[in-house]
């Protein structure tokens, strides 16, 4: 089933309902979380509690999964499935979640999760994305271990981007020109930022995706490392050079580095704040 065979509402309508039935029969981990709102040196950061995540499932760096197809995504349990997009990709719930639904968007053959996002995984979540119309959603890639991931099987994430008065992704509060690179102040790290046209074509995904990657790589030459955060909405697309998953059992994928912080327990929230949240950050990725 490819997703063009979807009218949008129903890809959405028919992901939540579905949602909230493995929800409803234990197949899903998901409750609603409180947020916690702190503003740190201009940054701001939205704090989830889901004990869930403490269950879930991270492969070590040299687990056999990071290398093989082994895992979740390589005969994926066809309760989870939402559909098939396209030929090269597939639909998914994640089990362990925070958002409401938390979708994973995995490749039908193995490739590695170190891999850098080709022509058909762009294309294939922008079609997710713009199925999700009641619902602005955002779509992440963790590409490698020191980027959060957990899992060695390439797979994006796809879950509804937040939009209040509390808490809204940083580049969602600019004017982005598009066509330029841009960086924006009381962001603690580095970060390269592309607007998209409302319409784009696969390899207007494509360019603009490869300009942010090769500043990202150029940033960390000097280390060797090429870990790296993707962020898309339906208006720009974002990337974060990484030189760590994180220090002291406290880590953070690309929601983290936006300032979206799910944790575990009370006492990893508390750790946040010792180890000096934007600051952290910093650490996480490449200082300005």
């Amino acid at each position: 089933m490819m997703v063009g065979d979807f009218a949008p509402i129903d890809l959405e309508d028919t992901a939540l309902t579905k949602f909230d039935r493995l929800v409803a029969a234990g197949e899903i981990i998901w409750g609603p979380s409180t947020p916690e709102y702190v503003e740190h040196e201009g940054f701001q950061f939205e704090f989830r509690l889901a004990p869930a995540l403490l269950k879930k499932p991270i492969l070590s760096r040299n687990a056999p999964g990071r290398s093989k197809p082994v895992g979740p995504f390589v005969d994926p349990d066809p309760d989870f499935v939402v559909g098939k997009i396209g030929e090269t990709h597939t639909l998914i719930f994640s089990k362990f979640c925070v958002p409401r639904p938390h979708l994973v968007l995995h490749t039908n053959q193995f490739e590695l999760q170190s891999d850098d996002l080709t022509k058909s995984d762009l294309d294939s979540a922008w079609r997710v994305l713009g199925a999700f119309s009641k619902t602005p959603s955002m779509m992440i890639y963790n590409c490698g271990v020191d980027a959060g991931s957990s899992q060695g099987h390439k797979h994006m994430q796809v879950f509804p981007k937040p939009e209040g008065r509390n808490f809204n992704l940083f580049p969602d509060l600019t004017s982005l020109p598009e066509g330029n690179v841009v960086t924006l102040p009381n962001v603690p790290y580095k970060h390269y930022i592309i607007a998209l046209p409302e319409r784009p074509t696969a390899d207007d995904l494509v360019e603009r995706y490869r300009t942010l990657v090769g500043l990202a790589k150029l940033t960390l030459q000097d280390t060797g490392g090429t870990a790296h955060n993707v962020v898309m909405t339906k208006d720009w697309i974002m990337v974060i050079p990484r030189s760590s998953k994180g220090f002291e059992g406290v880590g953070a994928n690309a929601a983290g580095m936006v300032g979206m912080v799910w944790v575990g327990s009370e006492e990893e929230r508390n750790r946040w704040t010792s180890l000096g949240l934007g600051a952290y950050l910093q650490k996480l990725g490449v200082p300005l």
